[in-house]
This record gives C-alpha cells, structure tokens and sequence, in this order.
C-alpha cells in the first residue's frame, strides 16, 4: 500500500467543508477566538463582533510591557481570515444592528464569561427564545452552574490545575512547572467547535438550534479522564518520579553528549528492550535474567536507566538517530521551536500556512490530504463593519451612525 506521504499534495480551493456557514464571533483572548479561528479556516464566515478600541488580545504584549507593533502570532492564529465588525452592543442602536446579525447567522459563538452574558441579555434561554434557529457555543473557565461559574480562570487555573493535570505532570518533589499560556485554551477550542459542528449536523434534521458548552474545566477532566477514572475506580494514579527512578525505563527520557534530550517510546517493555541493546552494543544483556519480563525490568529499572544513561552519554544525537533508525528503535527528539520550523515531517503534512508573508501553524486537520499554502491575515479592528452591515441590510444612514459611534467611543476609552 503505498503511503500517503508520497501521494501529491492538492492546493486547497474549496473554500472548506463549512463553506455557506455564517458564524457571529463575540468574544477575546484566546480560547472562544480559537475555536472561531477553526471554523474560519474550515471556510465559515466568521464575524468577529469587537467593542470600539478592540478586543484586548490585539494588545496584549504591549499590555505586558513589550514594544508597540510586536509581531502576535497568537492573535495571527485565532483571526487570520475573520472579517471584524465594531459596535457598542450596550447602545440600543448597536444592540439592534448585534441582533440583525444574530438574526441572519447559523452560530453564536462567545467566551465572555456567564454572568456578563446574563446582563446582556444573552443567557441561553433568552438567545433560545429570539433565535430559536441559532447554534449558541459559549466557551468558559468552569461552565455554567455551580459555586464557580463565575469565577475567572485562564486555562493554568480551570485547565491545568483545578483539574489535577498540573499535579500529574510534577515530578514528584518538585514544584509544578511554569505551564506555557494557550494549551488548555486550544484543547478547549477544538471542544467548542466540535459541539458546534455536531449540532450544525443536527438542525439539518430538526431546524432547531441548540445550546452548547464547553469549559476549560470539562476538557481538562476529559484530557484526564484515564487517570480520574482510574481514581474513580480505587485506584491511586501518582505523579511521575524522577526520570532517573522510573519504572518504565523504555518509556523516559535521556541526555546525549551534546546536551539533546530524547525520548524512547517503547511501551511494551519487554517487546522493545533488545532493539534497545542492540542499538547501544549491549546484545550480551538481551538474555540477562533481569530483563525478562515488564515485572522484572521495573524491579530493576534503575539500574537498565543507569546503564542507558551511560550509553547515550556518549554519543551525539545525530549518531544515535542513525543507530535508532538501524535497529529499529521506537524514539522522539525533544526538538526547539526553531527545529519545528524546519522539521520535514511538518512540512510533508503542510503543517504551516503563509499568512502575510510569514509562517503561521495551520490548523490540525486536513481534507482531501489537500493543503493550503497561503491564508488571509487577522482583519484589523473593524475593517469590515460597513461591509458586513450592508449585507444584512442595514441603511446607510445607520451604518455611518454606527460607525461615528465606535469611533466616539473608542477616543472616550
């Protein structure tokens, strides 16, 4: 069977499979614009609604100190083909122009967190009961309900430690790592989206919205779930030693000579472990009594990580990708950024999309196998209000009425 890797790759011209879905963006930061940011790429037409001035995450580095004008990959990531609307939904005249909008689209989709929501009107009984054809998809910290509804949470508190991820990835001894910022919130983007589809499947049978949630909470739970299950069951899921008293020495991670850290991914013990010692000149170990079975390797697996600590110690990585290739070992680099710019693999899959003439990570999914070598910057701040708002058929006396009001209230900010 040939590999598809060696199939040619088709430039994407459909549009997307989500071509003709038209979706309301109401939201900021990351993780509800993420989740917008991949129905766009899918070829939904996504407006993004921002208050006059613009959602925060536009300015985020300079909100924590950094130049003006500094590149936001981050922002590039969650808009790049979006059209932006600016109105001041609190004024009854842009509350009205937000509900035509609402009116004329198949989704909804916010992270503004539950309360606020409830004090714009736009609780999930009060949009069911308005836009009863509407996909409403809100995206928050811990959902709605509870003592903590309300409550604020990034993804490091509702994703990474309210759900015991944090905890089971802390070397035991150690303090909890400094968990890079976005990583639940994507996680919880493909939640949202994956609702919103699921239920955009179901309203051709029915004609009738629904209302979907997704939390950082819930997906960091289901992230999880294997080890709160096992919890849930009686048992007692830890967090891992130290690498260098590891009970799977077939599955950790080790150091070369050159200061580049690898993984070995072997999970059946047993099955992998001659690969291994082959790979490193040791065949005289490969009937050692020691190493038998997964029982006996754990029972002395600090001493085979002492050993394979030595080994790889003493050659560069590059030495032993060749070795690992050799013999077949199962293996990982622990690669920079700057390496995953230039990793072949990524680029064979078509990993990255240019978009204003600089490399940005496409989305995770292909159709087709086809790829996409170009895709539309983030807009800027209410470049397509006129243009939208026409479309659903407001005046233009309105829409300039609409616009000197965002501008007023943008130079009050």
């Amino acid at each position: 069977m040939q590999k598809t890797s060696t199939e040619p790759h088709r430039e994407n011209k459909t549009g997307g499979p989500l071509n003709g879905v038209r979706v309301v963006e109401f939201g900021h930061w990351m993780a509800g614009p993420l989740a917008g940011g991949l129905l766009c790429d899918w070829g939904a037409d996504v407006i993004k609604v921002e208050p006059p001035g613009g959602e925060p995450m536009r300015t985020i580095f300079a909100r924590m100190g950094a130049r003006d004008g500094t590149p936001n990959a981050a922002f590039t990531l969650a808009n790049r083909g979006k059209r932006s609307v600016v109105i001041d939904i609190k004024a009854p005249q842009g509350r009205q122009a937000f509900e035509t909008l609402l009116q004329g689209s198949d989704v909804l989709l916010t992270n503004l967190k539950p309360d606020a929501l409830e004090r714009l009107g736009l609780s999930p009984d009060a949009v069911r009961n308005r836009h009863g054809h509407l996909v409403y998809c809100t995206v928050s910290a811990y959902g709605w309900g509870g003592p903590d509804q309300d409550r604020p949470g990034y993804d490091i508190a509702a994703f990474f430690g309210r759900t015991g991820i944090a905890h089971e990835i802390t070397t035991e001894g150690t303090a909890p790592p400094a968990l890079l910022q976005g990583i639940g919130d994507a996680f919880t983007a493909l939640s949202a989206a994956t609702g919103i589809l699921a239920t955009l499947l179901e309203r051709q049978k029915t004609g009738h919205g629904r209302f979907v949630e997704a939390s950082l909470l819930r997906t960091g739970m289901w992230a999880l779930g294997s080890e709160l299950g096992q919890q849930a069951l009686g048992g007692h899921p830890r967090p891992p030693r130290p690498r260098e008293q590891s009970r799977t020495p077939m599955y950790n991670s080790y150091c070369t000579a050159d200061k580049r850290w690898f993984f070995l991914v072997g999970v059946e013990a047993r099955r992998h472990l001659p690969n291994v010692l082959q790979a490193i000149g040791r065949e005289d170990l490969i009937g050692d009594v020691r190493f038998q079975s997964p029982r006996s390797i754990a029972a002395h697996s600090s001493e085979l990580i002492r050993l394979l600590d030595k080994a790889f110690g003493g050659q560069t990585l590059s030495y032993w990708k060749d070795r690992f290739d050799e013999h077949q070992v199962w293996w990982a680099p622990v690669q920079t950024p700057e390496e995953v710019l230039t990793d072949p693999q990524a680029a064979a899959i078509g990993a990255w999309v240019e978009v204003d003439g600089e490399k940005s990570v496409d989305n995770p999914l292909r159709f087709d196998l086809a790829r996409r070598s170009r895709a539309p910057g983030a807009p800027a701040t209410g470049a397509h209000t006129a243009e939208v708002l026409a479309e659903f058929g407001l005046p233009e006396e309105t829409i300039q009425q609409l616009l000197a009001q965002a501008v007023s209230k943008e130079g009050e900010a």
